[in-house]
């Protein structure tokens, strides 16, 4: 059987330096691109993506964080003494992979927030 020569579209970036706040009694982490202008926001269970007009990823909201990120390792420690977060972005045809990086004095961990239909109303409105 042969197979058809297919082009997969694949487009990598990392936003980096950027601001971050973790509010303890509200468990909310938000991580974000500083002068930057969010267009929309696409929601994938507690997780907020907030977009800017080109389609770049700008911010994350995570809600309910240390419940939600201990799955991936993160506690309440690491999130309270954060010194540096990244956004590594990988969207590879129909798809969206973020990893969320956040590192301390001590310790990084990655948290992957997967994005499977880019074809959404939302995606195609941004267009």
């Amino acid at each position: 059987m042969r197979q058809s020569n297919t082009t997969r579209s694949k487009r990598e970036y990392t936003v980096k330096n950027l601001k971050f706040d973790y509010d303890k009694s509200n468990d909310l982490l938000y991580v974000y691109k500083e002068d930057s202008s969010v267009y929309a926001n696409v929601i994938i269970g507690e997780f907020h993506i907030e977009l800017d007009k080109e389609g770049n990823v700008v911010g994350v909201e995570v809600l309910n964080a240390s419940e939600l990120l201990s799955e991936y390792g993160v506690n309440k420690d690491l999130l309270v003494n954060m010194k540096k977060t990244e956004l590594k972005i990988v969207v590879r045809n129909n798809s969206l992979l973020i990893f969320l990086m956040i590192s301390s004095l001590i310790e990084e961990k990655s948290i992957p927030i997967t994005m499977n239909d880019l074809e959404s109303p939302i995606m195609r409105a941004m267009d």
